[in-house]
């Protein structure tokens, strides 16, 4: 050290060192014996002075939360213990909040939706605001393999596609009548869905065009007839591949209420008799839960056709919307390639669980068991 300064006395030292932090430096090692504190470096002692010869140093101010950001913490903390009133039917019915949904299938939320059309075409007319009630519906299109073990299972009638290729297990079912898919969705406890229940799960409350909203249907949005051939230019093996086939289902994202292939794949059936417009059917199709004419009765003089939904691998990109309407009648005759998925009302999903509850006690080890049970 040089003679024109002086080094810090031994006293300045003590408590440099602890500045420095020797709590560590006196910790024990491996032996459990405690070692001496390292001396610090000159340098170190030097800059420590140096600050300690400036004085204390101030605390920097505690920095005031903007009063917007205080006002929007308040108004979340109030949205999330304050939830929404649910919506209520003009007659009083008070909709359901969803509960959560069984294996495949999810909810969809009760209230008004606009069904129909004043520009599309006439049998969709006219535009009106429907209320329905919380339900359920399948997220896929019931399938190949899904339909043929409920045949198996003597649940479902014998059914299916007449085209080769259209036998794959994840492709949905093709071909068959209204009443095999009544009876398929019977088996599990659920129903085809309504008409209405069908076009809100497939437009929203909004009433937009497709399920992910008004931009027209593409091959990159659901498997349909475009310049490249039907089904997206994917051909049919077999006999006359120009026909296409149904991709498996899934295939392309699921949209609204995490549903899939509600435009394009595969027609579904719906449960409601066929009018000729929404203005045709009257009272039957407007109101709370609306099941169309003569309120889904099993008969209804006078209509004899029931009604798919949602176009195919075969139609063109107008038939893909959710507001398309084909009627056929329900004995499938003449054949066509229709599918369908299940709905559910908040009071099947109720059985759906409690029938799954008694089938787990059934089957829990020793439910059956009552030896050494007293007589």
């Amino acid at each position: 050290m040089s003679a024109g300064r002086r080094g810090p006395s031994r006293g300045e030292l003590r408590p440099l060192w602890i500045a420095l932090g020797l709590s560590a430096a006196l910790g024990c090692n491996s032996a459990g014996r405690s070692d001496p504190p390292a001396r610090p470096a000159e340098a170190d002692v030097a800059a420590v002075s140096d600050e300690a010869s400036a004085g204390p140093v101030e605390p920097a101010p505690e920095a005031e939360a903007e009063p917007a950001l205080e006002a929007e913490a308040e108004a979340e903390a109030e949205a999330e213990a304050e939830p929404e009133p649910l919506p209520v039917a003009p007659d009083g019915t008070v909709a359901v909040a969803c509960d959560a949904a069984p294996a495949g299938m999810s909810c969809i939320p009760g209230g008004s939706f606009i069904r129909g059309s004043n520009e599309a075409n006439k049998n969709a007319a006219p535009e009106a605001s429907v209320w329905l009630q919380t339900f359920y519906m399948d997220q896929n299109e019931v399938t190949y393999a899904e339909y043929k073990a409920c045949v198996k299972e003597r649940a479902c009638p014998r059914s299916g596609p007449a085209y080769t290729d259209f036998d794959r297990p994840q492709q949905p079912i093709n071909g068959i009548s209204w009443f095999d898919a009544v009876a398929y969705c019977e088996s599990k406890g659920k129903r085809l869905p309504t008409e209405a229940q069908w076009e809100k799960a497939a437009r929203g409350p909004e009433g937009e065009l497709h399920p992910w909203g008004d931009e027209p249907a593409t091959c990159e949005r659901a498997i349909i007839k475009d310049e490249s051939g039907r089904g997206c230019g994917v051909p049919k093996g077999g006999d006359k591949p120009e026909v296409g086939r149904p991709w498996v289902v899934g295939s392309r994202p699921a949209y609204r209420y995490g549903l899939y292939d509600m435009s394009g794949n595969s027609w579904e059936w719906v449960a409601d008799w066929y009018a000729r417009s929404y203005e045709k059917c009257g009272d039957d199709c407007l109101g709370v839960d609306p099941k169309g004419p003569c309120g889904g009765a099993e008969k209804c003089p006078g209509y004899g056709r029931k009604i798919v939904r949602g176009g195919s691998w075969y139609w063109p990109a107008d038939h893909a919307t959710a507001i398309y309407r084909r009627s056929h009648v329900p004995d499938n005759l003449p054949f066509h390639h229709f599918g369908f998925r299940c709905a559910a009302t908040v009071d099947d999903v109720t059985a759906i669980r409690a029938a799954a509850v008694a089938v787990d006690e059934s089957a829990a080890p020793g439910a059956g068991d009552t030896a050494g049970e007293a007589e």
